[in-house]
């Protein structure tokens, strides 16, 4: 479940079923997945959208917040394949086991161990860089749709703060990044705090395939630090396959027992991802 504005939105089995918290009472309740015996896994809430995961699925599915209409699929497993390769997963198969929206990004964990963070934009852009959708918000409520209304734009440069419920979050693999430092078991769970280790003046990469910083885009805005963590068993650098080295090591400086295999041994990976105020 997750809290979606005044609601609550909760997943059952197939379905997802939208509580009014004070009056106790369900509101609305749509299929989230055509197939009966699919189960809701995530959810996650930003703006006027909520992505949701399925159990077993590696496709996340895009709804509205207010009209709960079904507005994109996007399909991690092409990606997570085209980028790693079947070998160094073990097995192709790719399934969705934890989400979170932060930074302006929707964070994936997979069954693999494998971290995903893909910007999210109120701009659909097919994977040949052609031009899907382009979404305009109106800039104060009760414009109506009177010839000539102001429109705000979501990411425009000289518009102002953009308040939560003014912001569909489409997102596309095209701009997607595929994080190198991953679990050996499923990703558990992301958790993301506000806070700095590393200054961004220390040149620190990020060590993300597939996208050039968000820094370079946000030009003379101000910048927020936040800590996103990832939780799962075991660690691997996926450039170096399953070779254990970096594993091991760590292990020794914890003095780990060694009846503890290192594949069951808890890890945090931390990043720290710098963004924009607006």
């Amino acid at each position: 479940m997750t809290v979606v504005h005044d609601k609550v939105w909760c997943g059952y089995r197939n379905k997802i079923y939208v509580v009014q918290p004070k009056a106790m009472k369900i509101e609305k309740s749509f299929d989230a997945h055509p197939r009966r015996e699919s189960q809701v896994r995530q959810l996650a809430w930003v703006g006027d959208g909520v992505w949701v995961s399925i159990r077993l699925d590696s496709t996340l599915r895009l709804y509205h917040a207010h009209t709960y209409q079904h507005l994109q699929d996007v399909d991690i497993e092409p990606y997570v394949s085209k980028m790693l390769g079947t070998g160094k997963l073990g097995f192709s198969f790719v399934r969705i086991t934890a989400l979170m929206v932060s930074c302006n990004r929707l964070w994936v964990g997979t069954g693999n161990g494998v971290i995903i963070s893909i910007p999210l934009t109120e701009t659909v852009i097919l994977h040949q860089g052609r031009l899907l959708r382009l979404r305009a918000n109106k800039a104060a409520a009760g414009s109506g749709n009177r010839p000539g209304s102001v429109i705000r734009v979501y990411g425009d440069e000289n518009s102002d703060k953009v308040t939560p419920g003014t912001f569909i979050p489409y997102c596309s693999m095209a701009h997607a990044q595929l994080c190198f430092h991953g679990h050996r078991d499923a990703v558990k769970f992301f958790v993301a705090v506000p806070g700095q280790v590393v200054s961004p003046q220390s040149g620190g990469g990020s060590e993300l395939a597939g996208d050039k910083p968000a820094q370079e885009s946000l030009n003379q805005s101000p910048l927020k630090s936040m800590l996103v963590i990832s939780g799962g068993e075991g660690y691997i650098d996926f450039r170096m396959g399953d070779e254990g080295g970096e594993s091991e090591l760590l292990g020794e400086a914890l003095q780990l027992e060694p009846s503890v295999a290192k594949a069951e041994r808890s890890h945090l990976i931390v990043w720290q991802v710098m963004y924009g105020t607006e």
